[in-house]
């Protein structure tokens, strides 16, 4: 899939919960490249967004395609092959396996040795498996999780955990990187880690959903916004339009607006 060709196009989805319309009419686009920001109060229906985009949620109505892919009722696994992958909310480690190796499990999808290389042992699975060890070392480092390699992941901190889930996921080779509250419980400075990491991978040629209660941090990366509330769009254009947009004031922030007004400068 070219580059410019490589779009994740949400249009028109909506999906009911019983009588709730958890998200009512959505359309937006992430291109390869760029960061895009959705954000909005609880309950505004960005996690069962990332659900939907990701296969874990199927929608009522609407379409989800990648490129020339419709991926509107395909299963997490193949939306994750067509490279398209998510972190969660909630980081959760493989039970009994190191750091070092819950990056591997991630690396899983790009595995292309068929069983009989694998019992075989060719040269080719033997190149490939070492390629996978390098790549799986080259994400610790990056992440900052090299001396933790051989550490049961069980034993992190809760920052290192997250770094492991994204870890993880980038394990997996996705074009679109679905980021579900990557920086709820980091500090300042594992806030600022992550964000020169998304800095990175957008300039690697990544494409983001960002999904975050951190409206600076949000504001600080996106190069396009998308804001909800109630299950519905209320804005959506680049950083500076959605900042001004008093619908959005009134809506995400309500009398928090003078407070936390430094988010909007």
């Amino acid at each position: 899939m070219a580059r410019d060709q490589a779009v994740l196009a949400v249009t028109g989805v909506t999906k009911r919960f019983g009588g709730l319309v958890a998200v009512s009419d959505l359309s937006l686009v992430v291109s390869v490249g760029s960061v895009h920001g959705l954000i909005g109060p609880n309950g505004a229906g960005k996690s069962t967004t990332i659900g939907l985009i990701s296969g874990f949620i199927r929608p009522d109505a609407g379409t989800i395609t990648f490129g020339p892919h419709d991926m509107t009722r395909l299963a997490p696994s193949a939306i994750a092959r067509l490279g398209v992958s998510r972190t969660f909310q909630q980081a959760t480690p493989l039970s009994g396996l190191t750091v070092f190796e819950n990056v591997l499990v991630g690396l899983h999808t790009r595995f292309g040795s068929g069983l009989a290389a694998v019992l075989a042992r060719t040269p080719a699975f033997r190149r490939e498996a070492q390629a996978m060890v390098e790549e799986a070392q080259r994400l610790l480092a990056l992440f900052g999780l090299e001396a933790l390699a051989g550490t049961d992941a069980r034993n992190l901190t809760f920052g290192q955990l997250r770094f492991l889930e994204i870890a993880r996921t980038i394990a997996m080779g996705p074009r679109i990187l679905l980021l579900d509250e990557p920086a709820a419980g980091l500090n300042d400075l594992e806030r600022q880690q992550l964000a020169a990491l998304v800095h990175r991978f957008r300039g690697e040629g990544m494409g983001m959903l960002l999904v975050d209660h951190d409206v600076p941090f949000v504001f600080g990366l996106a190069d396009r916004m998308t804001v909800m509330n109630f299950g519905s769009v209320i804005a959506a254009g680049d950083p500076d339009q959605v900042r001004r947009n008093p619908a959005v004031r009134e809506a995400y922030l309500g009398e928090a607006a003078e407070t936390e007004g430094a988010a909007w400068r």
